[in-house]
């Protein structure tokens, strides 16, 4: 008994090496690409200030839609930076070594989309001072922002890890990808919008946050097991 206890908290402490190692060679690819970054940040300001002249200078208009401009805006300002995380990685044969090698394939999605939320959700959240200005939002919402945009942010590049997998190696993948995603990240965007829309009608926003929280963990669970099956067929072909 204590032989297996003593294999299975090897394997524990190996496969959290393999996801910290991982990790830390994802973060320092993408710390090489801040221009990227750069323009993630751009792209969703610029998406807020169309929506901005757009709706015109009247506040109660702004007010009714400005969550929702946000979170529409960090959805789409994430899109495209979603097929680059895996592509690379199969042009250069990185994937089919992983593939015959001991290393769990699931364990390296999942440091991926940690990455990629770190790399891509923390750069945004930092910015969302400048979002709440040029939308006249209340401070008192800017907590609950944050919070939402990070536990739904996870989310996001969970789903989109997903569909980078399913359109790996797809000549029209950068077309196809957002046609495939956003479906799966309408309860994001209704429990992330309800957050705010609560605190800004003085009701509890907990059950929205809640419910954010659920479908986070259930795509943190499933994500790495679909990516890593996805992959694989795009090997195989």
């Amino acid at each position: 008994v204590k032989r297996k206890e003593n294999v299975m908290s090897s394997n524990n402490l190996s496969w959290s090496l393999v996801f910290i190692t991982h990790l830390k060679r994802d973060l320092l690819i993408n710390y090489r690409s801040l221009i990227d970054i750069i323009a993630i940040i751009s792209f969703m300001l610029l998406i807020i200030i169309l929506f901005t002249f757009g709706i015109g200078p009247i506040k109660k208009n702004l007010d009714i839609i400005s969550n929702a401009i946000i979170w529409v805006g960090l959805i789409l300002a994430i899109i495209p930076s979603l097929e680059k995380t895996l592509k690379k990685d199969l042009e250069n044969g990185w994937f089919d070594q992983l593939a015959t090698s001991s290393i769990p394939l699931e364990i390296v999605l999942l440091s991926r989309s940690i990455s990629h939320w770190i790399m891509i959700i923390f750069p945004l959240i930092l910015s969302t001072p400048i979002f709440f200005i040029l939308l006249n939002i209340g401070s008192e919402q800017l907590p609950w922002l944050i919070l939402g945009m990070s536990i739904g942010g996870l989310a996001i590049s969970l789903i989109g890890l997903n569909g980078a997998s399913l359109v790996l190696g797809a000549k029209r993948g950068n077309i196809l990808l957002p046609i495939l995603i956003i479906p799966l990240m309408i309860p994001i965007l209704i429990f992330g919008v309800g957050i705010n829309e609560a605190v800004k009608i003085g009701q509890e926003p907990i059950n929205n946050l809640l419910l954010l929280i659920a479908f986070t963990l259930i795509y943190l669970v499933i994500s790495p097991f679909i990516s890593a099956l996805l992959i694989r067929i795009a090997i195989a072909r």
